[in-house]
C-alpha cells in the first residue's frame, strides 16, 4: 500500500542560505526555517500554496499567536520552537499521509465519482479539462504519470487555486449518490496573492504570521475533514463561509481522493468542494471598493506589472473603511514602530496572481510572479506612500502622453491633411492598427522598472526628519530623478516607435508635426494641466 506523509517526506522545494536547492518535509523547513533562504517551486501557485499551509500550521501549533507581544516572543527567537511545533506535528502526524485509506490529506477518502480524471487536473496552469494551458502545454490525453512529490505540491495547490466554471456531475460519497454543484473558484484563485519575504525562511512566516484570535481548525483537525463543503439543497447550493484565517488558509476547495499506481498517480477522482468566501478577510489580499464590484480583492492585470500598482497595494486604509491591504504590512509597521524590526531591514514584496481578459473575469490569460524590493520605512509611512502615488501617476501620464502622439502621428500618417478643415479622416480601425504595431508604451514600461526600484531605495532621502516636512525642490533627489527617467524613456521609446514607419515623406511629415521630447507638466494629470491651461487662457496641444 502506498504511503507518503507529508510531514516526513522530502516534498517542499527549499533554497537554503547559501543559495542551494534542497527538499524537506514539513517538520524539517520549519524547524530549519532560519537556515532556510525561501520556499521556490517551478509553479508560483504551488509556492503560495505551500506558504499558506505553512502559516495555518504555525497557527495550530502556537494557538496563535494571539497578539503583538506573543508576535514579539515568538520573533526574537530567531527560530520556530522544537518543542511548540514538534509537539503539534507529532500529534496530527497520521491526518498528513496523502494516500491513507480514511482520512487522506487534502482529500475525501470515501470519493468516487464516474470517470476518474487525469492527475493533471490538479495543476491550474495545465491545459486539462475546462483550464486554459497558461504556463504547461500537456493535454489530458498525455497520460500524465506523477511522482508522489509532484502530487504532493499540486494537491496542495490545487485546492487553493483550483478554476471554476465546469460541471461537477454525479459522486458516489461513502455509498450515497449525490449531484454536486457547478465548480466554483478556489479561495485564493482571484486576486493578487501577497506576502513579504525576509532574509531567512523564518523571518519570511514569522512576518506573515499576523496576530489574531481565531479558533477556526483546519481539516485535517476535523472529525469530518469535508463537514463544510457545498451541498444541492431543493437545487439550491448550500454554502459554508469562512470560520476565521486558519479555515482560508486551509480551504478544501475540491473534493479529491488519489487513485495510486504503485509509486506514482496517474488518475484521481475529482469534483466541486467548497465555494471560495470572497469577503475581505483574507490577510494575503489587497481589498478595495470599486463602483461596479463593491468591494473585492485587487487583481494583476495582463497588461500591467504589479509594481505600477504599487501605491493602491501598499495605501493604509483609513479606521472606517472597509478596504484592507495585506496583513503583514500592517505587522511589520507596527514592529518597525516598537523597535523591533530595524528600519533600514529591506523586505520583498512577493506577489503571485492570475490575470484575466479586460471585462471577461472568466478568460483567464496568464499568471505571473513578481517580487518588489520594499524598505520596511516604505511599509507605514503615509507620505512616503503618498508621494510614491504621484510618483507613479506622472509615469501612467507619461504613458497617456505617449499614446496621444503615437495615435496623432498614425493618423497623419495614413492622411496627412485629416487635421485641416472638413478633410477626411482614415478609417479607426487602420489607426488602431498602425498604432498597435508601433506602440512604445510596452518598452516604456519595461525600461522604467528598474528606476522604480531604485526609487523605492531612495524615496525617504527626500524626507526630512529633522523638520519633519519634504525637502525643498531642489534637494528632492529621488523625486526629482524619477521624473527625469520618466520623461527620458518616454521620448526614447517615442522615437524609436516612429522609426518603424520608414523614411518615406508622409512618415517623415507626420513626424515632424508632432513633438517627441517631454516636459514637466506633460508628467501633470491631464485635469490639472486643462485646468492651468484654462487659467492661462490657453488651449490645450
Amino acid at each position: 500500500m502506498a504511503e507518503f506523509n507529508l510531514i516526513d517526506e522530502r516534498w517542499i522545494p527549499c533554497i537554503d542560505l547559501r543559495g542551494k536547492q534542497v527538499e524537506h518535509g514539513i517538520r524539517e523547513t520549519l524547524l530549519k526555517a532560519h537556515a532556510l533562504r525561501e520556499i521556490c517551486d517551478d509553479s508560483p501557485l504551488v509556492t503560495v500554496a505551500i506558504h499558506r499551509l505553512l502559516l495555518a500550521i504555525l497557527y495550530r501549533a502556537h494557538d496563535g499567536p494571539r497578539d503583538f507581544t506573543a508576535w514579539k516572543s515568538m520573533y526574537s527567537l530567531g527560530g520556530f520552537d522544537e518543542q511548540v511545533v514538534g509537539c503539534y506535528l507529532a500529534q496530527w502526524k497520521n491526518r498528513f499521509d496523502i494516500f491513507s485509506d480514511d482520512r487522506p490529506f487534502y482529500q475525501m477518502g470515501s470519493l468516487e465519482t464516474r470517470i476518474p480524471v487525469p492527475v493533471n487536473r490538479l495543476a491550474t496552469e495545465c491545459a486539462s479539462g475546462n483550464n486554459a494551458t497558461l504556463f504547461d502545454h500537456s493535454e489530458d490525453e498525455t497520460g500524465a504519470n506523477w511522482s508522489q512529490v509532484q502530487v504532493a505540491r499540486r494537491l496542495v495547490a490545487c485546492q487553493s487555486f483550483a478554476l471554476g466554471f465546469g460541471k461537477s456531475g454525479n459522486a458516489r460519497i461513502g455509498s450515497v449518490e449525490e449531484t454536486l454543484p457547478y465548480s466554483a473558484d478556489a479561495i485564493a484563485l482571484r486576486g493578487m496573492n501577497i506576502w513579504l519575504q525576509g532574509t531567512s525562511l523564518f523571518e519570511t512566516l514569522s512576518v506573515n504570521l499576523v496576530p489574531i484570535d481565531d479558533v477556526s481548525a483546519p481539516p485535517w483537525e476535523l472529525e469530518d475533514s469535508n463537514a463544510y463543503r457545498d451541498i444541492l439543497q431543493d437545487k439550491s447550493r448550500k454554502v459554508v463561509t469562512s470560520l476565521g484565517v486558519v479555515d482560508r488558509l486551509t480551504w478544501q476547495s475540491r473534493l479529491i481522493r488519489l487513485i495510486p499506481n504503485g509509486n506514482t498517480v496517474s488518475r484521481i477522482y475529482y469534483t466541486q468542494g467548497r465555494s471560495a468566501d470572497k469577503s475581505a478577510g483574507d490577510p494575503m489580499k489587497v481589498y478595495r471598493t470599486s463602483k461596479d464590484e463593491g468591494i473585492s480583492a485587487l487583481s494583476l492585470s495582463s497588461g500591467k506589472a504589479a509594481w505600477r500598482d504599487a501605491h493602491s497595494i501598499l495605501t493604509i486604509p483609513s479606521a472606517s473603511s472597509n478596504e484592507r491591504r495585506p496583513e503583514c504590512f500592517n505587522l511589520v509597521a507596527r514592529a518597525r514602530s516598537a523597535a523591533v524590526v530595524d528600519i533600514a531591514k529591506p523586505f520583498a514584496v512577493q506577489i503571485v496572481g492570475l490575470a484575466t481578459a479586460p471585462k471577461k473575469a472568466g478568460k483567464f490569460l496568464l499568471w505571473r510572479h513578481e517580487r518588489m524590493p520594499i524598505p520596511a520605512a516604505l511599509l507605514s509611512d503615509v507620505n512616503l506612500i503618498e508621494r510614491l502615488g504621484g510618483l507613479l501617476q506622472n509615469a501612467e501620464q507619461g504613458a497617456i502622453e505617449i499614446n496621444t502622439r503615437i495615435r496623432r502621428i498614425s493618423k497623419l500618417y495614413l492622411s496627412p491633411s485629416c487635421e485641416s478643415a472638413g478633410a477626411r479622416q482614415p478609417d479607426k480601425n487602420e489607426v488602431n492598427k498602425v498604432v498597435d504595431a508601433i506602440d512604445p508604451r510596452p518598452v516604456y514600461w519595461a525600461r522604467l522598472e528598474k528606476h522604480f526600484y531604485t526609487l523605492l531605495d531612495t524615496l525617504h532621502d527626500d524626507w526630512d526628519k529633522k523638520n519633519d516636512g519634504w525637502k525643498p525642490d531642489d534637494r528632492q533627489t529621488a523625486t526629482r530623478t524619477w521624473r527625469e527617467h520618466v520623461k527620458r524613456e518616454a521620448q526614447r521609446a517615442l522615437e524609436e516607435s516612429i522609426r518603424s514607419l520608414g523614411t518615406s515623406a508622409r512618415a517623415i511629415q507626420a513626424v515632424a508635426r508632432v513633438r517627441t521630447d517631454f516636459n514637466d507638466d506633460d508628467l501633470k494629470p491631464a485635469a490639472k494641466k486643462q485646468r492651468k491651461a484654462k487659467r492661462k487662457g490657453g488651449k490645450k496641444e
